[in-house]
């Protein structure tokens, strides 16, 4: 019998916590506060008996980060050597009560991107929060803050960029000064001429702007970039952005993602933007499939970006299986024979595609750290797969 995907009748594996090693980076899979056994546990809730000491956001996130920390003991790291995370909320309105609790974990913020999808999104039922995260292995690579003396001091709780060893990995920039206005007045359209510039053009390249300032002050420029996350508020935007993107770039855009969210974190925001990249004196290593695909990374750990289209007619849960199966087999050409996923983050339109996605993978993906997160509005798949490359 064939050991893909395809053959299970469930993918419960999805919840399984993993963590994998390259180069010294740590990638988690996703994390929420189920259990595999009971779904969401009792000490992740507020107790009925009292129902108003604590709240439900505050259980679960310590519930995570308490997982979190035993997870990269594990493998040698541990909470300050987090370098990256992703983090999806369903309600934005709970982020003031989520960071009480990462301020506590987190003396020294790691680089964050923090995103609201809707209260239907979650995959889990009854999951708030859910975490993807990037760590390295202290003895491996050394994790140091970049500071940019040409921008604001962010008001939530993370630093703008931190480095691990040749790495960089920025927050999720937001079109913001942290002034009083909100939407920085340079990434806003002239009142006197509303028509003349779309308001997401306007957010976008100052957001843009922004990355290009953390970059250099890094010591690193777009051509060292290795994958990018961008986050819209309507994900019906994408082909706007990618026009903009596009005309960026002479020799063509570094691999990108557009995922769609419910709600950003700065009012009115319709866009956010999530970079890594390596230093500019660190040799890049770009490999290419045949389809255009292509690998970008340094030494032996490559990000790949995929799209998985959606055939429509076809049942749901078939097309799904279908694309990603498709896309995965692209990524894999681009990272070459003997490259092994070690971290795969798939971006998905409706939570009920999970089974779908779960199919698609055969028993080398299956095995990598899987996060599944919302991409609401899109009508297909996104995948940010790592690999481990032969050299």
């Amino acid at each position: 019998m064939s050991s893909s995907g395809s053959q299970t009748h469930t993918v419960e594996f999805l919840v399984e916590e993993r963590v994998t090693v390259s180069d010294g980076l740590v990638f988690v899979s996703g994390l929420t506060a189920a259990d595999p056994e009971v779904g969401i546990p009792a000490q992740a809730a507020v107790s009925p008996e009292f129902p108003y000491y604590g709240a439900d956001i505050q259980r679960q996130t310590t519930y995570i980060l308490e997982k979190l920390s035993r997870l990269l003991e594990s493998v040698g790291a541990n909470l300050g050597a987090v370098v990256k995370t992703q983090v999806f909320l369903t309600d934005c309105r709970l982020f003031d009560a989520f960071d009480q609790v990462w301020k506590r974990f987190f003396p020294m913020p790691p680089p964050r991107t923090t995103v609201g999808v809707g209260s239907d999104a979650m995959p889990v039922p009854g999951a708030l929060v859910s975490v993807d995260v990037i760590a390295a292995q202290p003895e491996v690579l050394a994790v140091t803050q970049v500071d940019s003396p040409r921008l604001p001091k962010p008001l939530a709780n993370y630093t703008p960029c931190v480095a691990a060893g040749d790495w960089l990995f920025l927050a999720g920039q937001l079109p913001t000064e942290f002034g009083v206005t909100g939407l920085a007045p340079a990434a806003t359209v002239n009142p006197n001429f509303p028509h003349h510039v779309s308001p997401l053009v306007a957010q976008a390249t100052f957001t843009l702007g922004i990355c290009t300032t953390l970059l250099e002050d890094a010591g690193s420029n777009w051509d060292q970039v290795v994958r990018v996350h961008v986050f819209l508020k309507n994900v019906a935007d994408a082909p706007l952005f990618e026009a903009l993107w596009n005309d960026m770039f002479d020799a063509g855009p570094p691999p990108s993602l557009v995922i769609g969210v419910d709600e950003l974190l700065t009012g009115g925001a319709l866009i956010e933007v999530d970079v890594i990249a390596i230093r500019a004196a660190t040799p890049k290593q770009v490999r290419t499939a045949p389809d255009g695909t292509v690998a970008v990374g340094a030494n032996a750990t490559l990000f790949a970006v995929a799209r998985a289209g959606v055939v429509e007619h076809a049942h749901r849960v078939l097309a799904v299986e279908a694309a990603v199966t498709t896309a995965l087999s692209s990524a894999g050409q681009a990272a070459g024979d003997g490259a092994r996923p070690v971290k795969l983050h798939a971006f998905l339109p409706h939570p009920q595609d999970t089974f779908g996605f779960g199919r698609g993978l055969d028993s080398v993906a299956q095995a990598a750290a899987v996060t599944t997160s919302p991409s609401v509005g899109a009508t297909g798949v996104a995948m940010e797969i790592v690999y481990r490359a032969e050299s």
